[in-house]
């Protein structure tokens, strides 16, 4: 009985990473009811001094979504998904702020404290749905600024 609940264990997990998508290897740019999505990304550690707090090494995260037409309004931000060599973070839900600038332009915009290095560069992942449809746009090699 165990022998076929382990087997059965290990088929689930297998159709599982089968159907998993290759996230790290999707493209800036998606096309999305007849626009052209592009993701930019901006990440920078605040280090300017303040009075009264504790500094800490917080990531800030303002990531747009640029379009040559209106952004459909059922587009939706699941998450943004950070990588950094072998380490990779999910950040989610209510951690993200989405900001509408214009019809061509929103912004998704968080803080989180991470154990990054911030002289290394990172990619970029973030997750989308549209009508039921889950898209990713992912930007390589993004570098994190730092501000003093």
């Amino acid at each position: 009985m165990k022998k076929v609940a382990l087997l059965s264990l290990g088929a689930a997990l297998l159709v599982g990473c089968a159907t998993q998508p290759v996230v790290w290897e999707q493209p800036n740019q998606i096309t999305v009811e007849q626009a052209t999505v592009e993701l930019k990304s901006n990440l920078w550690i605040n280090k300017m001094p303040t009075i009264g707090e504790v500094q800490e090494s917080n990531l800030h995260g303002a990531l747009y979504l640029e379009s040559d037409k209106a952004l459909p309004a059922e587009l939706d931000v699941e998450s943004i998904s950070i990588k950094q060599g072998d380490e990779s973070w999910v950040i989610d839900g209510d951690l993200l702020e989405l900001r509408t600038h214009n019809q061509n332009q929103w912004e998704v915009a968080f803080v989180w404290q991470f154990a990054i290095d911030p002289e290394q560069p990172v990619d970029v992942a973030l997750q989308l749905t549209i009508n039921n449809q889950q898209d990713w746009l992912v930007e390589k090699n993004v570098k994190i600024d730092t501000v003093y």
